[in-house]
């Protein structure tokens, strides 16, 4: 659930306590809609909050996250690679664009994780997850996974760690990158940062 005014959500703090969660106000960066589809958090009672971008570029897909809010700052991409198609970064240099004249920001990838959670996982240094960590360069092969009834393309996730200061507008530059040995690249990804009350438990 989405509240966008504080006092409406101030009205509700005795229902929310009742279902174990509680309003907290918080900035998140928002994409800008018009440049793909919007990403919303798959937690069901903040399902209406939204958490990135999905673009297509010649068949692939590439889901955005600006992450700020909770935790160290990081921004988040997952390639979904289809099958005969086959993807190699040629670099791993992230830039943020800010707003007023403020210098750009640049944030490295250490590396392409084969795992979820790349904002914790790709710096996590543990051996038990080495193995599902590869080099950024690294050819990343598209296929396709089925279980049951769902069928996706193989992904790939990546994460640069930084800090945006704060900056209301601000605008990303990934990597350019190589599909099918063909030079390409995602168009600069415009993004807001709205004011929002999300609801977060707290008996887990």
């Amino acid at each position: 659930m989405n509240l966008r005014r504080l006092g409406l959500g101030a009205l509700l703090v005795p229902g929310f306590l009742c279902i174990g969660c509680a309003p907290v106000p918080v900035s998140l960066y928002v994409a800008d809609a018009t440049q793909g589809k919007t990403i919303y958090s798959s937690c069901s009672i903040n399902k209406s909050v939204p958490e990135g971008i999905e673009v297509d570029l010649q068949g692939l897909h590439a889901q955005v996250k600006l992450v700020q809010a909770f935790s160290n700052g990081y921004l988040e991409v997952r390639l979904d690679v289809p099958q005969g198609m086959t993807v190699q970064l040629d670099d791993a240099t992230v830039t943020i664009f800010r707003g007023n004249g403020r210098s750009p920001l640049e944030a490295r990838y250490p590396n392409i994780s084969l795992v979820d959670a790349p904002g914790i996982n790709s710096f996590s240094g543990s051996p038990a997850l080495a193995k599902y960590m590869v080099p950024v360069r690294t050819q990343l092969v598209g296929g396709r996974s089925v279980i049951g009834r769902r069928v996706w393309n193989n992904h790939y996730w990546m994460a640069a760690r930084l800090d945006t200061e704060g900056a209301r507008d601000v605008s990303v530059t990934l990597p350019d990158l190589m599909i099918n040995g063909s030079p390409a690249r995602f168009p600069a990804l415009r993004f807001h940062r709205e004011l929002f009350v999300v609801l977060a438990p707290f008996n887990c």
